[in-house]
């Protein structure tokens, strides 16, 4: 029997301020409430609405853009230092979520000042958001879609597929990038967690919010220059980027109110800025055991798929080793973040916590 927390320990009662159950009922909090479910909604579906809406333009409005607009600007959006190349729009984003994590690992130190310490969640969110969302789902969907890009349908006559379709990119070919999503856009998209933290993170001055406000337009707007430099340059159709907007900021919205419920930790770290129950690093074991369930279910895609097109059918046996990490994997994510969370309520259990 393995602790998902580490080794196996006894969890003791953290000495909470009884305020902070409180204010968990307070009208702030309670307000604020309110209108989660429906933001979600709101965001889920605009973005089903644009996706079909787009699509119907989407080789049309490529093809101009490709043909009308500023190559120089298509070069600019694509490239990244990081490649070895001049520094290009999606850099700062890359330095900011990098930066993010040094400090997300500075703030668990035990000479991690308060200040700090009181940043710990929302460098989590952060985190969570540039390794869930950034990386785990694009790529993921990059894979499992497996989309061609203009330039390969334009240049080397592979077949055009809408975003929803399987694309002519398979596992059975090796390593590839597939067009759907694009990943630039998602990286730039990242910068939104600053305008979630401004806005929620306790401050009710106008101007924390109004900055909140424009800099989550300044970010939607860079989202869309992004898809448009990348449709000049013929690396992605219109779907794989503007069409990815609202969906992917559903997500983020999904992560921040929902699955990491950052108004409940900041008001567990109001209470008691000093507490250290929490499991080290908690936001990236958590994200280490969702890993497998991904892998997981792109497995399981992978092999229906291979059977459905009669690609490779003998990669059908994909399903079964899916099957069986969702299986193994799906329980213990579920118990690690259900003790998580019994901690920040303030009721642990005063047992061995071990995952059966």
């Amino acid at each position: 029997m393995v602790s998902v927390l580490g080794p196996a320990r006894i969890l003791t009662q953290p000495s909470i301020n009884p305020s902070f159950h409180a204010s968990l009922n307070s009208e702030p909090y309670i307000a604020r409430s309110t209108y989660l479910t429906p933001g979600l909604l709101v965001l889920l579906i605009s973005g089903i609405v644009v996706l079909p809406v787009l699509q119907h333009f989407d080789q049309e409005w490529t093809v101009w853009l490709h043909e009308q607009g500023s190559h120089k600007l298509g070069i600019w959006m694509g490239r990244t230092m990081f490649e070895g190349k001049l520094p290009g729009a999606s850099d700062p984003p890359v330095l900011f979520l990098l930066a993010s994590f040094i400090l997300y690992f500075r703030s668990w130190s035990s000479q991690a000042s308060q200040g700090l310490i009181r940043w710990r969640p929302f460098l989590g969110f952060i985190v969570t958001t540039a390794l869930a969302g950034s990386l785990g789902a694009v790529h993921s969907l990059k894979w499992v879609i497996g989309r061609a890009r203009p330039y390969e349908v334009w240049g080397q006559n592979w077949p055009f597929s809408e975003w929803y379709e399987f694309g002519p990119h398979f596992i059975n070919e090796g390593i590839y990038r597939g067009s759907f999503p694009s990943g630039h856009s998602a990286v730039i998209l990242s910068l939104l967690t600053l305008s979630y933290i401004w806005f929620n993170g306790g401050s009710n001055r106008p101007r924390a919010r109004s900055l909140a406000i424009s800099w989550g337009v300044i970010v939607i707007i860079l989202t869309v220059m992004m898809g448009i430099g990348r449709a000049i340059s013929a690396s992605h159709w219109l779907t794989d980027s503007l069409g990815m907007i609202l969906p992917t900021w559903a997500v983020l919205h999904l992560l921040f109110f929902h699955l990491l419920k950052l108004p409940v930790q900041l008001e567990y770290f109001r209470s008691s800025p000093s507490l250290t129950d929490l499991p080290r690093f908690w936001e990236l074991k958590f994200c280490g055991l969702c890993l497998p369930i991904l892998l997981g279910m792109m497995f399981i895609i992978f092999g229906f798929r291979s059977v459905r097109f009669q690609e490779t059918p003998w990669l059908l046996s994909m399903v079964l080793i899916g099957v069986l990490l969702v299986s193994f994997f799906w329980p213990r994510m579920k118990s690690f973040y259900s003790q998580v969370f019994q901690i920040i309520h303030g009721n642990p259990e005063t047992e061995n916590v071990r995952t059966k």
